[in-house]
């Protein structure tokens, strides 16, 4: 309520926000409505509400809310206050142990690690290089020895890289920079073609399956066992290993952000979120802000395979897009960034 209370200062619209605004609202509202799925409505009217709210500030309020509760769980589980669920699972390159540290699965935790270390870097883009990059690599390395998450370990590197670039960037501008915005809509049809198309006689798509872990197919026969609803589906769950050491004989849930949203949000709102995104990332290219903008589309890229697009206490970076960044300023930020080495 004190985010829509906001509204009564607010005196100048964008026209994307007028437009995507009362969308979001009344598909939200009919989310609810079909599929019961509350935490959609709000999640989506957390969107709405964070509009021209201070981007920084957005991103500082989450920072220490994370890394508040992941060090105290973290610390729970170390004495047992909490369990340390582990994972005992059987690799190419032996058998491993996957630790949770207090979270209901290894992925979980190495999720949360990484859009924390994504949202403190970009934070602190113009200082620290040096700190934040050995962090970067030290993380990656702890993620893959304990918990074996080696896509979240992947985008923890991935986000290292990045923005060591942009700490030491040239004048030159990426011809890849202008696919970037439309990552969102390239990622989620990637994902759902493929797991919508998925056949164990094509042995293209049985190696892609093997190597995304098994989430082509259990995609497609989530799609062949429910279909798609414009609205979700009311009363839908997903059996994983979240919460339980135990075999799960039916398995079957969908790590896709995007194919697992067709059933708890629909099509019409996958749909719009992804116009949203795409139609947002490109004002970030149109003013240059590169940085920001990569770090979008990196998320697009590893919410292909995790289910955490639209959840705010994994990805902050969702509820981004309506928030007042400020432009950016080439040579100030670049003379500032060589300040602080």
């Amino acid at each position: 309520m004190l985010l829509a209370v906001r509204f009564l200062y607010i005196r100048n619209y964008s026209l994307s926000f007028l437009i995507f605004a009362p969308t979001l609202i009344l598909v939200g509202s009919m989310v609810y409505y079909k599929a019961g799925n509350l935490n959609g409505l709000m999640f989506l009217l957390l969107i709405v509400f964070l509009y021209k709210a201070d981007l920084e500030s957005i991103l500082k309020i989450y920072t220490w809310t994370s890394l508040s509760f992941i060090v105290l769980i973290i610390l729970l589980s170390l004495v047992n206050v909490i369990p340390n669920l582990q994972f005992v699972q059987t690799r190419p390159v032996g058998v491993v142990v996957r630790n949770s540290f207090g979270f209901i699965y290894p992925t979980d935790f190495a999720s949360h690690c990484f859009y924390l270390f994504t949202a403190l870097s970009y934070l602190l883009r113009k200082k620290f290089i040096f700190l934040r990059t050995l962090s970067g690599v030290a993380l990656a390395a702890f993620i893959i020895v304990y918990c074996d998450a080696r896509l979240n370990a992947g985008s923890i590197l991935a986000a290292t890289g990045i923005f060591l670039y942009f700490y030491y960037r040239n004048k030159t501008e990426w011809r890849l920079f202008s696919l970037l915005p439309f990552s969102a809509g390239i990622a989620s049809s990637v994902m759902i073609y493929l797991s919508n198309k998925f056949s164990w006689s094509h042995p293209i798509y049985v190696s892609l399956n093997n190597f995304f872990g098994m989430r082509l197919y259990l995609g497609h026969e989530a799609l062949k066992k429910y279909g798609v609803q414009l609205f979700g589906i009311r009363g839908i769950s997903f059996v994983g290993y979240g919460g339980k050491t135990e075999t799960v004989l039916n398995y079957d849930y969908v790590d896709s952000s995007y194919v697992q949203m067709l059933f708890t949000y629909g099509l019409i709102p996958v749909v719009m979120l992804v116009c949203l995104y795409m139609v947002q990332s490109w004002t970030l290219y149109r003013r240059k802000n590169y940085l920001l903008l990569t770090c979008l589309a990196l998320v697009t890229v590893n919410c292909m395979f995790e289910a955490f697009w639209v959840r705010p206490s994994y990805n902050i970076f969702m509820f981004l897009l309506f928030a007042a960044i400020p432009a950016m300023d080439f040579e100030g930020e670049k003379s500032e960034m060589r300040e602080a080495v």
